[in-house]
């Protein structure tokens, strides 16, 4: 294979070019911090020129060149395309799970949602235990649990004291409690030691009775904690909830709230989880930032978020390589399209990188090294793929490209458009359109 040297300073200029939008949108975004509508606007045009380079650059070049060769390119290259589509989602939910979902709004949302999901049902497996709880209906049990707000106690810090009015249960996501009681002589006495998992104060969910007992954090701990205000909200809404709680008062409540392993609570365990399925799990503004924050401080993080912004865009710095090392040249409108789609995606990523607690300089490095990076790739691209293929180099490329193609279609389903309608709504079908109709001119003219 020859490859003059100059194809591959061109790959590599064309790589810089697609990409020096994404340190250029980077800086936008945290200078401007534009609204909602507006990156939601810009996000979905350039998914729209980005769909439009993927459609006529490398889907449709897959159908002129099995015109050509035969029908065994086109299905290689579905097959390429199903492959990188799999394969990005797996590398996606790795990196994710050590911190790179914080490189996009949508994905935080995701994350967390899935992390809020899980714990909840973790709670509605140690709820399950409590019989007074057991006597309450699921469906109203699965709402409270989504509506539980997560406090940290530090080591010696008492939760609350025996005598006090209660308002509250508590959740033990880490970390141990300890339940003291007064003897007769007035001395704290230890009772038992709570550890991750555990709940307690049952009563205080139903009234504001007094604390029978003294709950102190023997280490830093979290917890998740859901207030009497709750289920009042719970009360007003559903009438069989205010009827089965009258009749729990009615009854001996201090017998109710031991804990117990009877096989009868799976019956309720598993309504509890068939309704939680079924509620729509929702994350505040506040909760989304404290958690990206906490996400960010966590050994690795950056790093986890650079090789997401990395996997996003390798395989586009790929193609630019190939199509820059044929004869004909590369198309511009390939280039447009990576272009616009890059800008609008360093913005909003930007902004909530900002969000997170990481530092300027930090979110430039990380969106400059990629610009940098792409135009490497693009040059490696040039230097691996033959500019005129023999029968067999079809086949590889077709590969190739369909791999690179299916990956970038898979990012712009999941991350982009979901992220522009989230946060645009009604203008991001016209929007992309419109990105796609700007790539079609380009590749016109």
């Amino acid at each position: 294979m020859n490859i003059p040297f100059n194809m591959i300073r061109i790959a590599f200029f064309w790589g810089i070019i697609s990409a020096v939008s994404l340190p250029l949108g980077a800086c936008i975004g945290l200078m401007t911090r534009p609204g909602k509508k507006i990156t939601s606007a810009l996000m979905a045009f350039g998914a729209g020129a980005l769909l439009f380079a993927l459609t006529i650059e490398l889907f449709a070049e897959a159908l002129h060149h099995g015109r050509e060769h035969g029908n065994e390119i086109v299905i290689i290259t579905i097959a390429g395309a199903l492959l990188g589509g799999l394969l990005f989602d797996l590398l996606n939910q790795i990196l994710n799970n050590r911190g790179a979902f914080l490189r996009k709004l949508t994905i935080t949302k995701k994350y967390l949602t899935k992390l809020k999901t899980v714990m909840s049902r973790k709670l509605i497996l140690e709820l399950s235990r409590v019989r007074l709880l057991q006597s309450l209906p699921p469906r109203d049990i699965a709402k409270l649990v989504t509506h539980m707000k997560k406090e940290t106690f530090e080591a010696g810090e008492t939760i609350f004291r025996e005598g006090e009015l209660g308002s509250t249960l508590y959740f033990i996501i880490s970390g141990e409690v300890e339940i003291l009681k007064k003897d007769q002589s007035g001395h704290e006495q230890f009772i038992s030691l709570l550890e991750e998992n555990d709940t307690f104060g049952e009563m205080a969910l139903l009234s504001h009775r007094p604390r029978n007992a003294t709950a102190r954090a023997r280490t830093k701990t979290l917890v998740l904690k859901a207030l009497h205000s709750d289920f009042n909200v719970l009360l007003s809404e559903s009438e069989i909830l205010r009827e089965t709680t009258l009749m729990l008062f009615n009854q001996r409540a201090e017998d109710l709230s031991n804990k117990t392993s009877d096989s009868r609570i799976e019956k309720w365990k598993s309504e509890c989880l068939k309704h939680l399925v079924n509620i729509q799990i929702h994350l505040t503004d506040y909760e989304i930032t404290e958690e990206s924050k906490k996400a960010a401080l966590k050994k690795g993080a950056s790093f986890a978020i650079w090789l997401g912004i990395f996997l996003d865009g390798i395989q586009e710095s790929l193609i630019i390589g190939m199509l820059s090392a044929r004869i004909t040249g590369i198309s511009l409108s390939f280039i447009a399209g990576v272009f616009l789609a890059n800008l609008p995606e360093a913005m909003s990523s930007a902004v909530g990188m900002r969000r997170s607690g990481m530092g300027f300089l930090k979110i430039l490095w990380m969106w400059g090294s990629l610009c940098l990076i792409t135009g490497m790739g693009a040059a490696i691209g040039a230097l691996l793929f033959p500019a005129q293929p023999v029968m067999t180099d079809y086949y590889l490329i077709a590969g190739i490209e369909g791999l690179a193609a299916g990956a970038m279609l898979t990012m712009i389903a999941e991350t982009m458009l979901p992220e522009a309608f989230e946060q645009g709504g009604a203008i991001v079908g016209f929007s992309t359109l419109l990105g796609f109709l700007t790539t079609l001119v380009v590749k016109i003219l």
